[in-house]
């Protein structure tokens, strides 16, 4: 089942883990996350290096829904002269039981597996029993990600770097190209940036997808579905100091297409609470995101911080902020480091997002969405990484290992009255997750 990149979700977490560990061979390419850059102070020094290898193993569990498992491998080469090339490779296995939309009932609940024709077909179904959030208990899903990039110098002063990457599913194929130019200025200590991409996803939902805002009972599904998104990055990067480097970043992006989630439906519920039936979510086919970044790093003999903000909003109503804080203490033969960090997230809810509906309101159904990851909420994410040198301490190209420890704990905002029917049950479960990650660069 496909995964929607929506703030919050496992699979953007999943990626922010593993992209921290492989921020080395990232370096300049448009893909390069947040997560990634607050963490870049662990790349190669120096100059032309032979080939470099990023790897790591991450498992992930959610309390009660989803678990994971994610290797992850990145190869790099510095050529000299600021030509560079990165290879990166993905694989993940989820599975577990993933909320389907639906409201937490008083009653037991049944629904249909997403390849299910029918409420009737026995060997399709499955039951929530009273006072539980509706998961699909039979829930799994692979990905296997490939991505390249190349950099290139232009002159003295400019360099620029293309990229590609293919993720594939079972029902969702996606591919992105990026491009990125960058400047020097002010002998080099102030650096402009520009950069695109473009992505192109083809979506085939199990079952089929299902006409948007229609009755879940009645199963209308349709072919196979695609979007395309467009971006655009202007960042400025500039050396305050010997030990303090400023970054601050603009960016735009645009989707078109199939943007609902084709595995998610709505509580349709009577005016006292009860459950009458389920329609499925209708979301807008376009999104506009802009979001402003900002981060400062500074370094000592034998520390280093690292202070992220993230402002977006976009045309669906979402508002978020990000704050994130990375600390790092290397002992005194620096053969070995701690680093600590800290992240604070929060949004608002998209303005077609609604836990239930009524039956009054269907006649005038537009676009709805219960799903959790486009309402109002707040997170708190607690890591602390520990990394020692294999063999030399002196040694820049002896092997690292690296032990990475995240607690993620989530928590629904804005909680609308809960009807008669539903008063004391839990309507809004938080969220609480574990991030395991093990990782050998050499």
């Amino acid at each position: 089942m496909q995964l929607k990149p929506e703030p919050g979700s496992l699979r953007r977490r999943l990626i922010a883990a593993s992209c921290a560990l492989l921020s080395a061979a990232a370096a300049r390419s448009q893909e390069v996350s947040s997560a990634v850059r607050a963490l870049s102070d662990s790349s190669t020094e120096g100059g032309a290096t032979n080939w470099q290898v990023d790897s790591a193993l991450a498992y992930y569990h959610e309390d009660g829904r989803i678990q994971a498992v994610e290797p992850v491998v990145a190869v790099s080469k510095d050529y000299g002269d600021g030509e560079a090339f990165g290879l990166n490779l993905t694989y993940d296995a989820l599975s577990g039981s993933s909320p389907n939309g639906a409201l937490t009932s008083n009653k037991p609940q049944t629904f249909a597996s997403p390849s299910g024709k029918s409420l009737t077909l026995a060997s399709h179904l499955y039951t929530t029993d009273p006072g539980q959030l509706p998961v699909d208990p039979h829930y799994h899903d692979q990905r296997l990600a490939a991505g390249a990039t190349w950099q290139q110098p232009l002159t003295r002063l400019a360099q620029a770097s293309i990229g590609g990457k293919i993720s594939y599913e079972h029902d969702f194929l996606s591919a992105t190209v990026n491009a990125l130019i960058a400047h020097d200025f002010n002998e080099k200590n102030t650096t402009v940036s520009f950069g695109i991409n473009d992505e192109s996803d083809s979506i085939h939902p199990i079952g089929g997808a299902p006409v948007p805002g229609s009755d879940y009972s009645l199963f209308e599904k349709t072919g196979g579905k695609s979007k395309n998104g467009v971006g655009a990055l202007l960042g400025v990067t500039q050396v305050m100091t010997r030990t303090w480097l400023s970054e601050f970043n603009l960016s735009v992006d645009r989707f078109n297409g199939y943007l609902n989630d084709p595995y998610k439906i709505i509580s349709v519920i009577d005016t006292f609470g009860n459950t009458t039936g389920y329609v499925y979510e209708n979301r807008p086919d376009q999104r506009i995101r802009h979001s402003a970044y900002l981060e400062n790093r500074v370094g000592w003999d034998r520390a280093s911080a690292a202070l992220s903000l993230r402002y977006m909003s976009d045309d669906w109503g979402i508002h978020s902020e990000t704050a994130q804080l990375h600390l790092r203490w290397w002992t005194s033969e620096r053969g070995q480091y701690w680093e600590p960090t800290l992240r604070w997230y929060r949004q608002s809810a998209a303005d077609f997002y609604t836990p239930w509906i009524t039956g009054a309101t269907i006649p005038v159904l537009g676009y709805a969405s219960s799903d959790e990851r486009l309402g109002a909420f707040r997170s708190l994410t607690y890591g602390l990484k520990y990394a020692f040198k294999w063999g030399d301490h002196s040694d820049q190209t002896s092997p690292e290992v690296s032990f990475r420890l995240e607690y993620y704990r989530q928590i629904m905002d804005n909680r609308a009255p809960a009807p008669t029917a539903l008063q004391g049950l839990d309507l809004y479960p938080n969220l609480q997750a574990v991030l395991f990650q093990v990782g050998v660069s050499f």
